[in-house]
């Protein structure tokens, strides 16, 4: 995630709120990726690209319903969850370097359901790219199980593990944090940590917003609220990196009973509860949303040691109290629902999969 981010005037936003979703990403995407990394006109082709197998002829459709109430509708993609609209830029952008750089690579994606199926859909059958996803078996979806473990394709490796998604995190993260053995074996992820994939989910927000706002003629625009069903926190921590950009948005993270964002937003206990509890939206069932550090690195100003030394002591003790003036920020911003029932509901005003 860059240093300092771009700040969007009102002039801006206006252009922006008449553009169809593939030319916001593409805009959004020219803010972050430079000419001298990838050529406006090359940047544009490969979102085409990205898109081209879309179901809906604008690849995202906001969904009017009662009262003011709208449902942006991200399952167009060819595995039915909204990470397709992330994965298949970030994969685009993947391949675009590694042909140019003649290499290839190993990625490495543990999934709770939704990534691991959007992942391989985006680099089956691609040369220079392996992929080796981890699943919890019992724990995803029978779709999503279907999808991974029915690709046939040289380039993709599937495996069963017991245990939560969270757990399967754990042996994956000791890896990447292996420096020598990542570059030796040329590994990657294609998780929610990818900034590529946060930066696209980013559109989600903008587009919602310019949909939803009755005018951007006031001064200031008018705030619209944003609720987002919420894992690992990475559309979350999108909405809030846009929020700092200036788009006037109110997030609203709805959980279901893995509600450790929740319980971070509303009382600053950043801890795990005792075990992941099973539930129907198996994507959310996660305990350690791993996007929560942009949001502390935000909240704090950027502060990369005040993050590091909460990150780090969550590692150890598995439970971190934010501190009162780190907690005191989201208020404005960002606030949090937790589902109390095991079919988790709250999706009808929000996004159609959860983030």
């Amino acid at each position: 995630m860059p240093e300092k981010l771009p700040q969007l005037d009102r002039d801006t936003l206006r252009q922006w709120s008449v553009v169809s979703y593939p030319s916001l990403v593409k805009e959004l995407c020219s803010l972050f990726i430079g000419p001298e990394l990838i050529p406006r006109d090359d940047l544009n082709d490969l979102i085409d690209r990205a898109f081209s197998r879309f179901r809906h002829k604008e690849v995202v459709h906001l969904s009017r319903l009662r009262n003011g109430l709208n449902v942006l509708e991200l399952w167009h993609g060819v595995t039915y969850a909204f990470k397709d609209l992330s994965l298949c830029c970030a994969t685009q952008f993947l391949q675009y370097f590694l042909e140019k750089r003649k290499k290839h690579i190993t990625v490495v994606v543990g999934t709770s359901g939704d990534t691991g199926s959007a992942a391989i859909e985006s680099v089956q059958g691609a040369e220079n790219v392996d992929i080796i996803v981890l699943l919890p078996k019992g724990r995803c979806t029978k779709i999503q199980e279907l999808q991974m473990t029915t690709v046939l394709r040289e380039n993709v490796h599937v495996f069963g593990a017991e245990g939560s998604s969270d757990e399967l995190d754990e042996p994956i993260k000791a890896v990447f944090a292996d420096v020598a053995f990542v570059k030796e074996h040329s590994l990657m992820s294609l998780n929610s940590i990818n900034w590529s994939r946060v930066l696209v989910q980013m559109a989600h927000h903008f587009f919602a917003y310019f949909r939803c706002a009755p005018t951007l003629d006031l001064h200031p625009p008018p705030p619209v609220e944003v609720v987002v069903p919420s894992g690992g926190a990475g559309s979350l921590a999108a909405g809030f990196i846009a929020q700092k950009m200036g788009l006037p948005i109110h997030l609203v993270a709805a959980v279901n009973y893995n509600d450790i964002i929740h319980r971070t937003i509303q009382r600053g206990d950043f801890s795990l509860s005792e075990a992941v509890k099973p539930t129907l939206a198996s994507a959310m069932d996660i305990q350690v949303p791993y996007n929560m550090e942009r949001i502390f690195w935000l909240l704090s100003g950027s502060d990369s040691q005040v993050t590091r030394a909460l990150m780090e002591q969550f590692e150890r003790t598995r439970s971190v109290s934010l501190p009162k003036e780190l907690h005191s920020k989201p208020s404005p911003l960002l606030s949090g629902s937790r589902l109390r029932s095991q079919v988790p509901g709250g999706r009808a005003g929000c996004w159609a999969d959860p983030g």
